[in-house]
């Protein structure tokens, strides 16, 4: 069947027309506030461009930029901007969120492309081949067809890195940043699509763009479409009341002021109930289901369903469906497919086979069926607005994204099917129903991005190259304060249903490889402890982690002050030339401490690399390194180090590293032990399990260490 969630790859054309499309906007605005003809408003806003009397002039801002000539020098050249993006689209060149230009590859092609398609090419068959073995119980070639598949990513991800090295025959200045910017503008859209879709949520981050947005939208909207629409759907016309909530359910996130929300609301009065029909429901499921309910739920209830009983040829059905829809199907069919991966052959003959391709098959119907309100609602010439400022948006559906992706939860849906606020249920019905609402959304981001990819000027055979596919399913995800750091649990990829749930934790400060292996298991434990109660449908108690944490806290506090090694940090000193900066100022400092000072009463320890543990003192001012030097009771040491001290041009030492080799061996002097700072040494140790309690909405930790759970738990 053909994409219901994108246009012909002919009908993706450019829109960059920046005078045109304000003077069409502009004059509907003036035409709706005004209520004057349409055309006496274009000719006064086109006369007002051209003899500079509009309120506000448009300005035409002069420019510079490098021009690359054909022998490979740069040349500096002046225009203004509308000039230089017109001359940059007649002569088809490709135009960057950075306002970098390439040439047209039609012209000339970058030598780069084939061994980047190449790789590409070659990851997706590795991929293929991790999923197959892991499904067939052959750990060692799923891990090597994996590494294969990173090795893949990986040489065409340093392209990019060779872009910005000056060393390389690769070395093109502007590369990286271009390359960086549609990567933002690919998660900008995305995360964007996803919060308008799935929750309505729209950055109106201040009244203009509210504005904007509506003009924009009723503007661009092919009214034919909506007619059909309320024709066949019956779609519910909306109130100007009705509107304005849509509207201020997102702009509450960022302003109130009743001034402006009076001229948007005079602005919406002057819409017709089309008009307001096409601004709320545009690109927006969530206030289509919210007023037209019946409608959505039939809808979602027949793409979610999974259909039994036989079938002829039912892998000819999978084959020649899409691989979006049969990767829907398989987690619909979860039960049946689970571990099972995507090896039809192997299935023949049993009714799980005919199970995934009936729903296959029902998916294909389905949205054959709702064709008219897909296109009408979702594939338009209207995309989020306010992409550029999306990274200071306030979001309901996106938990996090990086780069180039979007991990966003579809959890209110599920609770609003099943008819359940506040519980997640994780039955088969509710998975299908989180799959499908995952599988819209990635489905209607598609369109997006394709529309992005034409203006950017990308050529009609790789128009759909920028894309966001749709590859883990969380059952689980806990994002924690600190970016990229996150917990959670794997129930899918890519369609491949697995057998036993995956638990991924993400990020150094929770899985960090010098932290003592009891915290890390204790707080591996306890985030597996979380996530299987929030599966299981169990309340979690946070006096009972509390209560752990702090003898988790206790325990280490003693061990510390016992100058036992169990509960301590490890570190690594190198080589003195791995330094930029010189012996003592750099890490390599804590060498010569231990050899000038410690070395002649506890040990001599060869010269690094070596490994070493950490230790906070309570020496952070010269008054307390002074006392700590005066009480000293071994002279001879304190001679050394108040010599050291004025070697190294130190006046307070809050930190040192202790080579391991000594101290496993003679443990900590006790010098040392009298100025250990303990509570900074276990909030350090505890910092994991304090990322923890922020997932759960509790916050203690503070840089003082003044508060820390061993103190009320």
């Amino acid at each position: 069947m053909s994409n219901p969630f994108v246009l012909d790859k002919k009908e993706y054309k450019r829109a960059i027309n920046p005078i045109g499309q304000y003077v069409n906007q502009a004059s509907q605005y003036l035409h709706l506030i005004t209520g004057k003809d349409l055309e006496v408003c274009k000719e006064f806003i086109t006369n007002g461009i051209k003899n500079n009397t509009l309120p506000g002039s448009i300005i035409d801002p002069k420019i510079k930029y490098l021009e690359r000539q054909d022998n490979g020098d740069r040349v500096e050249k002046e225009s203004t901007l509308v000039e230089y993006i017109n001359s940059s689209l007649t002569e088809g060149e490709l135009i960057s969120p950075t306002l970098t230009t390439y040439i047209n590859p039609k012209v000339k092609e970058s030598l780069l492309v084939n061994f980047v398609d190449d790789n590409i090419a070659a990851r997706g068959v590795a991929k293929k081949a991790a999923f197959a073995a892991k499904a067939a119980g052959n750990k060692e070639l799923a891990t090597i067809k994996g590494i294969e598949q990173t090795n893949r990513k990986l040489s065409n991800n340093s392209v990019s890195g060779a872009h910005v090295s000056a060393s390389t025959p690769l070395y093109n200045k502007t590369a990286h940043s271009t390359l960086t910017s549609t990567c933002r503008s690919t998660s900008g859209y995305g995360n964007a699509n996803n919060e308008k879709f799935l929750c309505g949520n729209r950055h109106y981050w201040s009244p203009q763009i509210v504005i904007n947005s509506i003009i924009s939208i009723i503007t661009y909207t092919d009214y034919s479409k909506i007619i059909e629409l309320i024709s066949v759907y019956d779609l519910k016309p909306l109130t100007v009341d009705e509107t304005m909530e849509c509207i201020t359910y997102s702009t509450d996130l960022y302003w109130m002021n009743t001034k402006e929300t009076a001229k948007i609301r005079n602005l919406v009065s002057k819409l017709n109930d089309l008009q307001r029909q096409a601004f709320v429901y545009t690109g927006d499921m969530f206030h289509l289901m919210k007023h037209n309910q019946e409608l959505v739920r039939t809808f979602i209830k027949r793409l979610s369903s999974k259909v039994t009983g036989d079938i002829e040829n039912p892998i000819d059905s999978i084959h020649k469906s899409s691989e979006d829809i049969v990767n829907l199907a398989h987690q619909i069919c979860a039960t049946e497919m689970k571990g099972k991966g995507k090896d039809y052959k192997a299935m023949i003959g049993t009714p799980e086979l005919n199970t995934l391709a009936h729903t296959v098959l029902n998916i294909e119907s389905t949205l054959s069926d709702y064709s008219s309100l897909i296109k009408g609602l979702w594939v338009t010439n209207n995309v989020p607005a306010s992409v550029a400022y999306f990274p200071e948006s306030i979001r309901r559906a996106a938990l996090t994204s990086d780069t180039d992706s979007t991990i966003f939860t579809v959890q209110d849906w599920v609770m609003w099917y099943n008819n359940t606020p506040g519980t997640v249920d994780f039955d088969d019905e509710s998975i299908a129903i989180a799959a499908t609402m995952i599988f819209l959304a990635s489905q209607t981001i598609t369109h997006v991005l394709a529309k992005m990819s034409a203006n950017f000027g990308i050529e009609q055979k790789r128009l759909h190259q920028i894309a966001m596919k749709n590859e883990f399913k969380f059952d689980v995800f806990v994002p924690t304060q600190v970016a990229k750091h996150y917990y959670a649990i794997i129930s899918c990829q890519e369609g491949n249903v697995f057998d036993e749930l995956n638990k991924e934790i993400k990020g150094v400060h929770l899985k960090s490889s010098n932290a003592p292996l009891k915290i890390t298991k204790a707080a591996t434990a306890m985030m597996e402890s979380i996530m299987a109660s929030v599966m299981a449908g169990k309340k979690i108690s946070i006096i009972k982690i509390l209560n752990e944490i702090g003898d988790i806290e206790r325990t280490i506090h003693k061990s510390i002050l016992a100058g036992e090694l169990e509960y301590l940090r490890l570190a690594q000193i190198k080589m003195a030339e791995s330094y930029t900066s010189s012996e003592r100022s750099s890490p390599y400092g804590h060498h010569l401490f231990w050899s000038e000072v410690f070395a002649p009463k506890y040990g001599q320890i060869a010269l690094p690399p070596y490994s070493c543990i950490k230790v906070s003192t309570t020496l952070d001012n010269p008054s307390n390194l002074k006392e700590w030097i005066d009480k000293m009771k071994d002279r001879d040491l304190a001679q050394r180090l108040t010599e050291w001290l004025i070697r190294s041009n130190k006046k307070v030492i809050p930190t040192i590293l202790l080579p391991v080799e000594v101290i496993r061996g003679k443990g900590i002097p006790p010098e040392l032990v009298d100025i250990i700072d303990a509570r900074t040494m276990v909030s350090d140790l505890s910092r994991i399990f304090y990322l923890i309690l922020e997932t759960l909405g509790f916050f203690t930790s503070n840089d003082k260490n003044t508060k820390l759970v061993y103190d009320s738990y």
